[in-house]
């Protein structure tokens, strides 16, 4: 490919650091592999540091399409063969490319910012979610759905690791991000941008329908494991529960903050 350096050996200082990216040992860098998310990235507008390709990488709409704007960016690309780029994939069937950049800009300032664009900002906080896929599943959802951002709870899993990129399809580049935040100090930011702190558990005292999600609000879901605890929902103004028939005692996460966040959506028109 042209352009291309190519790169014969596993031991390449440039593709151990692609692996420190991809083991989250390299911080500020996002781990990006596949032709759709490759291209999700572009549109994104995310930094671009780094491009390692497979040779065979070429031929699709979809591989053309990164290929032609990599042409236009100033920085290392590097050519392997398929069974050197398996060593540095995350999945077991690499797509033929992966791309190193910059995490986009997170925390408490690129959430309060988020929050000044919207008159009526909804944010998802999640807690203690440990499978980055749940979580990059209700990053995919969140975006959809139109909140203005996500607060990630201090010993949760990493919003921005190879799993949850690929779990939310490309809206971990656009979603604003706030990562290991204390509960008490997000509610605390929350209730003093005057929103509603609502917390989603099956045993909550209203119904989701029954609630006024039209104004500010900040929704707190916890992990299938571990579920809400006592503090949180001491924290929460309303409990709210999903009404489950036939015996069913819970649902997958990313299922309950979608019909949460729908309802939301729907109730804003």
């Amino acid at each position: 490919m042209e352009g291309f350096e190519k790169v014969t050996s596993r031991q390449n200082q440039n593709l151990a650091y692609v692996r420190r990216v991809r083991d989250g040992k390299e911080p500020g860098l996002l781990f990006i592999e596949g032709s759709r998310l490759a291209a999700e990235a572009f549109r994104s507008g995310i930094v671009i540091k780094m491009c390692v390709a497979g040779e065979k990488f070429a031929g699709s709409a979809a591989a053309d399409e990164v290929l032609t704007k990599l042409q236009g960016l100033d920085i290392p690309r590097f050519a392997v063969s398929d069974q050197i780029l398996a060593s540095l994939a995350d999945t077991k069937n690499p797509q033929g490319i992966i791309l190193v950049a910059e995490r986009p800009t997170g925390g408490l300032d690129a959430i309060a910012e988020a929050c000044s664009r919207e008159p009526t900002p909804l944010f998802v906080f999640l807690d203690r979610v440990n499978d980055p896929s749940n979580l990059g599943a209700v990053m995919r959802t969140a975006e959809a759905a139109g909140a203005a951002g996500l607060i990630v709870s201090d010993g949760s899993a990493d919003a921005f690791s190879p799993k949850a990129v690929r779990a939310s399809m490309g809206s971990a580049f656009r979603l604003k991000t706030w990562e290991k935040a204390r509960l008490v100090d997000a509610v605390e930011w929350a209730k003093g941008n005057g929103m509603l702190v609502l917390a989603a558990d099956a045993g909550g005292d209203t119904a989701y329908t029954e609630i006024d999600l039209t104004r500010p609000a900040m929704l707190i879901f916890g992990s299938e494991a571990h579920g809400l605890g006592p503090e949180t929902r001491d924290l929460a103004d309303i409990v709210l529960r999903i009404p489950l028939m036939n015996g069913v005692e819970s649902l997958n996460l990313a299922v309950s903050a979608g019909i949460v966040l729908f309802e939301a959506a729907r109730q804003r028109g």
